[in-house]
């Protein structure tokens, strides 16, 4: 019987092998399609400016994804989050969603996402800035499915004696087992299991606590894709793909990082990489990293795609699999970017135009609605090198609404207030992100543009040298300056967000470049430094053990920009006022108290200590007319030509053309201006 057996085995072996190679699977060619950080631009349009910007926009990035999937069926298409917030559009959907918009109609994003066919979706952080009522009405309107695996609702999530997280309690779907039909290179069809692994920063919990705290927890996302990568194995999964809004830092691990995609590359299992949430672009931006590969487009070996923001690059990746003992295996791959048209009279996906346009026009006309009158320009133009009038009206719009509180008793101390703001639109997107508002009608979409985020306004208690420490972390924006150099160096340190450059208003100071920063962006101690000089309140030496109530935003309150002493254990306000809603009231009453206008000037509370004569020093600002009638003696518009080596990299960032870069560049001289008090407004 045995003989029998195995002879039966032999001849069917022989017979296939002599009459069907076919009968082996070949090798199947899958393409991944990313996008992320859309913000809600699906048309290329600067609605702060009121015109078309083809510079991003899904309408551009969806000619991409078509021409992506004729290339190859064999294609999932998934987006990695941040996706509905960000423009006027979004806070406009917002406005109309307490009169039912979204029960009667899809949210505009994704009007134009099921149009494309999305495969899936995952979180990221600014898709709780709405809070979670908001998000699940929004998401019923997508035609795909979400995933996110470390949001836990708050009262599942525990811990057993072992620290074993009880995976039981999530939020929302972890993670997708995607079955597709495709092709092989035979042309024979074949079935290949994809997991879909979803995460997001646990920093959510600090940036939009009014909304999550007592409703969710997170987890990390390390921890977390360590559990949930062999359980999609064990299910069947052939590739593990993981979409994580999470950038790149090669720091050693710490539990709850935010940007932790060095680590998660390292997890036993994992295929393949799609990462967001810091609009840079992978493969390109991290050439200096070890275990980068940037031709390959792999961290750690594997292929990794982060694909910029507002949809200026599509990430693919091409992955070629292999049957291995009955499973598909990752053989080679292939990770890249593709940059959309933005060329002049470069065409746009008109399906998807079309489907938003009501939303759009609707959009115009509300940001539209006039506010006031203001006597002067309000600019960012230079905010990282003098004080700023756009800074400064939201500052001051921040301390009367706070003064107000302390009037009414909701601030129970007589401290003094102080107000922090920072330039939101400093350049960090390119030469048109700055803030320009002309002399006139101040509207709804002026308001937009000071302030892009739908922060609520929050109250700190700190003393003076928590102050001191605050603005010492903020001149983290600069380089260094070296006096006994001729030639040119530049001024700011474009690894440094522009939002955490902190203007703390009511008292004054002067930044000295010439010294080292004291903290890295990260918030680590990296000097004794001392950049912040001559602090005084109400003209005396700043008192270090002085209490202060200093008004900001929730983000930063709650520990964002990882401030030094200013992690949320010290807030003593949370309003529910949105600061947006804040400024316009302000903006509406300054405009009754002075009908014929008012000028939002800044007052001069912080300035550069001056440097000697012969020292060039040089940053970016906007090409426009407008930023060079503005300059005036301390800063002067000079050409820096494309050929600079200094500036090749900008050109990998997507910043500009040469043409534009020619006219691009400021010189600051920093002659300091007169010293003033500090306005209380």
């Amino acid at each position: 019987m045995k003989l029998g057996a195995i002879a039966a085995i032999v001849l069917l072996t022989a017979c296939s092998n002599e009459n069907d190679s076919k009968a082996q699977p070949g090798t199947v060619s899958l393409r991944l399609i990313q996008t992320s950080d859309i913000h809600s631009n699906v048309l290329g349009y600067d609605y702060y400016q009121n015109k078309e910007d083809r510079k991003f926009g899904l309408s551009r990035t969806a000619l991409l994804i078509r021409a992506a999937r004729a290339e190859n069926p064999n294609n999932l298409l998934l987006d990695n989050g941040d996706l509905i917030q960000g423009t006027p559009l979004a806070d406009y959907i917002f406005e109309q969603s307490g009169a039912g918009y979204l029960e009667k109609q899809a949210h505009p994003v994704f009007k134009a996402m099921n149009e494309l066919d999305y495969d899936a979706g995952n979180l990221g952080n600014h898709e709780f800035n709405y809070g979670l009522d908001y998000l699940g009405k929004v998401l019923a309107g997508a035609e795909f499915p979400y995933v996110n695996a470390n949001v836990f609702e708050a009262g599942a999530f525990k811990r057993d004696a072992k620290g074993q997280i009880d995976w039981s309690g999530n939020k929302f779907t972890p993670y997708l087992l995607l079955e597709r039909e495709v092709t092989d290179d035979k042309g024979q069809r074949q079935r290949v299991k994809v997991g879909i692994l979803g995460l997001t920063p646990p920093q959510v919990l600090q940036w939009d606590k009014r909304h999550l705290e007592g409703k969710v927890v997170v987890a990390d996302m390390v921890e977390t894709a360590n559990h949930y990568v062999p359980e999609l194995r064990a299910k069947g999964a052939d590739i593990v793909v993981v979409v994580a809004h999470t950038g790149i830092n090669a720091n050693s691990y710490e539990a709850m990082m935010e940007n932790s995609a060095w680590h998660l590359a390292k997890v036993k299992g994992v295929d393949a990489l799609m990462l967001g949430h810091a609009h840079k672009n992978f493969p390109g931006d991290f050439p200096d990293l070890p275990e980068v590969d940037n031709k390959a487009g792999t961290l750690s070996g594997i292929p990794t795609v982060m694909p910029g923001y507002w949809g200026n690059h599509l990430g693919i990746i091409d992955l070629k699999l292999e049957q291995v003992d009955g499973k598909w295996q990752v053989k080679q791959s292939q990770a890249s970017l593709r940059k959309i048209d933005a060329s002049e009279g470069s065409a746009v996906d008109q399906r998807v135009v079309d489907l938003v346009q009501a939303d759009h026009d609707a959009t115009n006309q509300w940001l539209d609605e006039p506010l006031g009158k203001i006597t002067s320009p309000i600019h960012s133009f230079f905010a990282l090198v003098q004080d700023d009038p756009s800074v400064q009206l939201v500052s001051d719009a921040q301390r009367r609404h706070a003064e107000q509180l302390q009037q009414d008793g909701l601030l129970k101390e007589s401290y003094p207030i102080l107000s922090v703001a920072a330039p939101f639109r400093g350049g960090r997107n390119g030469i048109n992100d700055f803030t320009y508002v002309a002399q006139g009608d101040i509207s709804l979409r002026n308001v937009s543009d000071l302030y892009i985020y739908p922060n609520t306004l929050q109250v700190v208690e700190v003393n003076g040298a928590t102050v001191k420490e605050w603005l010492e972390m903020s001149a983290g924006q600069f380089n260094r300056i070296d006096t006994g150099k001729t030639e040119v160096q530049w001024l700011v340190n474009e690894s440094f967000p522009t939002y955490n450059f902190d203007v703390i208003d009511g008292v004054s100071y002067e930044v000295d470049i010439t010294q080292p920063a004291r903290y890295s962006k990260e918030g680590l101690k990296v000097s004794d430094g001392q950049r912040i000089s001559g602090l005084t309140f109400n003209g005396q030496p700043m008192d270090p053990a002085q209490k202060f109530y200093v008004v900001t935003n929730n983000y930063r309150a709650s520990g964002g920009g990882h401030f030094p002493g200013i992690d949320g254990s010290n807030i003593v306000h949370e309003d529910p006022f949105e600061t947006r809603e804040i400024i316009a009231q302000y903006l509406k009453s300054q405009s009754a108290a002075n009908p014929a206008g008012f000028s939002p000037a800044a007052n001069n509370n912080w300035h550069m200590k001056a440097l000697p004569a012969g020292v060039d020093v040089r940053l970016y600002s906007s090409p426009g007319e407008e930023a060079k009638a503005l300059a005036g003696a301390d800063l002067e518009a000079i050409p820096l030509y494309s050929h600079h080596p200094t500036r090749q990299s900008l050109f990998a960032q997507g910043w500009r053309s040469v043409g534009e870069l020619d006219r691009l560049r400021a010189r600051a001289r920093h002659t300091p201006p007169l010293q003033k008090e500090a306005r209380h407004a």
